[in-house]
């Protein structure tokens, strides 16, 4: 596995039938991901040391990755923002509501725009936060709609990653700002044994590869970003995948339940019960990592990069 292609593992059918397969797998956990891991469908945050502990520190820590992604990438407030993979809205009714922010929000998955819409209604935001079934490279918003695009733990879903970043630099309007938060691959080779674990978790969670954070930073520059960066927060986030964190049942003690779920659901909605253990030791090898990128859309005058304006 090469440092300049990222990590490619051809365990998720590509094109169309990618956008179906990721569809269908949030369409069929939305509520066990919501029941489990509440307002936030994505990692919590830490300092380095701390230890998952009850319910409420559970939110606060899936809510400060949240604000942490808003400081590091310097979301104004008010800002008129794409949230590509919505989710149930968690990230988004914040950047609505406390952070001041109107957000369009897409997502492949009918149930999950659906239940978004709701949430964003209950909490007196619907007028500022809305949530569509969309394609995120196929979305019909005019060129320079967006001060900010936000992907929060969506941008590994996407297999054509210079396209997206491509489009994020259509999206926005000329000093606009793209926020990254995502699963990530360590730079370079893997070992047998990684590549193992590394592709479990591409086909149990429905990805097509990963890349790593250095080379998110490659795509942006090459899709004429400026002022890119990254930052690894592989060490505060890995907690989230600590049985008693998730509250994923251990799988020797829930086959009953697993077997029903694979009959009224599929058998695609049991990557959810697989996906702990090997995120686990995907950290603890160093083999999957995990952080944020920034980068600005050049001002207007200022010289364009390889993807011109």
């Amino acid at each position: 596995m090469k440092a300049d292609t990222g990590s490619a593992y051809p365990s998720a059918p590509a094109g169309p039938g990618l956008n179906a397969a990721v569809e269908r797998y949030y369409d069929t956990t939305l509520d066990l991901y919501e029941d489990l891991w509440g307002e936030h469908v994505h990692h919590g945050f830490w300092d380095a040391g701390e230890r998952p502990g009850s319910d409420e520190e559970r939110h606060a820590a899936t809510d400060r990755l949240v604000r942490e992604l808003v400081e590091y990438a310097r979301i104004p407030a008010g800002a008129r923002v794409l949230d590509v993979g919505c989710g149930i809205g968690g990230p988004a009714l914040y950047l609505a509501g406390p952070h001041g922010c109107t957000v369009e929000g897409v997502t492949l998955s009918a149930a999950q725009a659906a239940r978004a819409n709701e949430k964003a209604a209950a909490a007196g935001l619907g007028d500022r936060a809305r949530f569509h079934q969309r394609d995120a490279l196929d979305n019909d918003y005019p060129d320079a709609s967006f001060d900010a695009l936000w992907a929060v733990e969506s941008l590994m879903h996407i297999a054509d990653r210079a396209a997206f970043f491509a489009e994020a630099r259509r999206l926005l309007r000329p000093g606009g700002t793209l926020a990254i938060a995502t699963w990530s691959v360590r730079d370079g080779e893997l070992s047998p044994p990684e590549r193992r674990v590394v592709d479990q978790i591409l086909r149990h969670q429905v990805m097509p590869s990963f890349s790593s954070l250095e080379e998110h930073e490659r795509l942006a520059v090459a899709a004429g970003f400026t002022d890119v960066s990254s930052v690894d927060w592989s060490v505060h986030v890995a907690n989230s995948w600590e049985p008693t964190f998730a509250q994923v049942k251990e799988l020797d003690n829930g086959r009953a339940m697993m077997r029903d779920l694979a009959r009224d659901r599929g058998v695609d909605v049991l990557g959810f019960f697989y996906a702990g253990p090997l995120m686990l030791q995907g950290f603890s090898t160093g083999a999957i990592t995990y952080g944020a990128v920034r980068a600005v859309k050049p001002a207007t005058g200022a010289v364009a990069g390889p993807a011109g304006d």
